[in-house]
């Protein structure tokens, strides 16, 4: 089984019809290297914005064609310019600060009760124009 994170165009599509409009302008990918504890995702946002919605990383298993949301996830570094909230089922919502402008970044550790003995880490960075 290798892990790797499922780019966020994806899910935004799927997704795009159950959130709030306020959350349909952030775009970007998780990226890879989640299973080596370096994933490193960009995602961008407008100030107009209330929060930026981003999926989990995945655990996928080549051969059987499956991919299993790592949704536990421990924040391992805080954003300095906002905040981070785990939404059940579907990701995670970052929301700037008041007034914020620029990057800003936060890293995780997420696992999954579906696979044993994983870990998926990373940072994100957005950015708020």
């Amino acid at each position: 089984m290798r892990a790797f994170t499922m780019t966020f165009v994806t899910t935004f599509f799927i997704g795009c019809f159950s959130v709030s409009s306020a959350y349909a302008a952030c775009t970007g990918t998780n990226g890879r290297g989640w299973g080596s504890g370096n994933g490193a995702g960009q995602f961008a946002m407008t100030t107009r914005d209330k929060g930026c919605k981003i999926s989990f990383p995945g655990f996928i298993n080549d051969v059987k064609k499956t991919r299993i949301a790592a949704t536990n996830v421990t924040l391992t570094r805080k954003p300095k310019n906002g905040k981070v909230s785990v939404v059940a089922g579907q990701g995670l919502i970052y929301t700037p600060d008041p007034g914020f402008k620029g990057k800003d970044r936060f890293c995780t550790k997420n696992r999954s009760p579906k696979v044993k003995g994983q870990t998926l880490s990373g940072c994100i960075t957005v950015t708020v124009r």
